[in-house]
């Protein structure tokens, strides 16, 4: 049965691969994404593949009862040598390896130009959706961005800046955004962009600052929209959802 196992996680190695060389054509952003959520599911069953391979190179327990009625197939099965080394030579046949290395050398790209101080701060914040949907996000490049988050007060037009900065950053609990957010969003006036906050802080929701200033939003806030967010928030973080 083991064999049988192992055979599975083969077959479903080899479905993956030919889910992620033939689906259509989708942007850049739903490709990271795709193949993230992929990447996953493959490192998962070569981990799984990797028990049962060397579960089956266990001596059999002497007291064990043959298996009555085997099929002739299984039995022929238990033979087969399976091993990661092998599926991984059949999913570089297949193109995936190859696809997944190309989808980290753009990820890779894409890291370097969001940390290129010396490159358009338009071209760097645009590039951080791509790093978002491929996981890329960390504190350094957090840090990296503080500096355009700073700039964009004295901007006539940073509030579009700082719109995409709470949306591509969001799902981070980095102390200095969560610090530049607080300081800046007792003077935003817009409902969209306090609500755009809202969502960003609501993962820092532990935070003794964060949850005064939801709570400050349930009680005076002028959207009630906003302010049932802000006590949704506060719940859940109360039933540590």
């Amino acid at each position: 049965m083991k064999a049988l196992s192992i055979l599975a996680l083969l077959f479903s190695l080899a479905a993956l691969a030919v889910s992620l060389t033939s689906q259509p054509t989708v942007s850049p952003a739903e490709s990271a994404q795709s193949t993230a959520r992929l990447e996953a599911k493959v490192r998962a069953l070569e981990k799984e593949l990797a028990r049962l391979t060397d579960a089956s190179q266990q001596p059999i327990n002497e007291l064990e009862a043959p298996a009555k009625n085997q099929d002739l197939s299984e039995s022929q099965l238990t033979s087969i040598n399976v091993t990661p080394s092998k599926i991984e030579q059949q999913l570089q046949d297949l193109g995936v390896l190859e696809h997944f290395r190309k989808q980290k050398e753009k990820l890779a790209e894409a890291r370097a130009i969001v940390l290129d101080t010396e490159r358009d701060n338009w071209e760097r914040v645009k590039t951080l959706s791509s790093l978002k949907d491929g996981g890329g996000i960390d504190d350094e490049i957090v840090s990296s961005m503080m500096p355009l988050w700073t700039a964009s007060l004295d901007d006539p037009k940073g509030s579009i800046l700082r719109w995409q900065l709470l949306e591509n950053l969001r799902g981070t609990t980095n102390g200095e955004f969560r610090t530049n957010i607080l300081e800046w969003i007792g003077e935003e006036e817009s409902p969209k962009m306090r609500g755009q906050a809202l969502e960003t802080l609501a993962p820092m929701a532990n935070d003794p600052n964060v949850t005064e200033w939801l709570e400050y939003l349930v009680e005076s806030d002028s959207e009630p929209r906003i302010q049932e967010r802000a006590r949704r928030i506060l719940q859940n973080n109360a039933e540590g959802k």
